[in-house]
């Protein structure tokens, strides 16, 4: 397991290997969102929200994992 796994573990634990794989697509889905819309809330461009809450880098370190978990878990979401 590499380092941003073991970060990902950290933030957002789990008691076992489904509970970790649904973390995983959670994030993936965050970045997905932020990649098209914009938005790591919301399916739609353009969605008026808060810039508190359209900020994938908040918490530090968020958009780091949440590509890293698109990359490697997020296949349901790449066309």
């Amino acid at each position: 397991m590499n380092e941003l796994e073991n970060k990902i573990n950290r933030w957002y634990p789990c008691k076992d290997e489904d509970g970790r794989v649904g973390n995983m697509v959670w994030l993936a889905k965050h970045w997905y969102r932020w990649i098209t819309y914009g938005c790591p809330q919301c399916y739609v461009e353009n969605c008026g929200c808060s810039p508190n809450n359209s900020n994938i880098h908040e918490p530090k370190g968020f958009a780091e994992i949440a590509k890293y978990a698109y990359d490697n878990y997020g296949d349901m979401y790449k066309k």
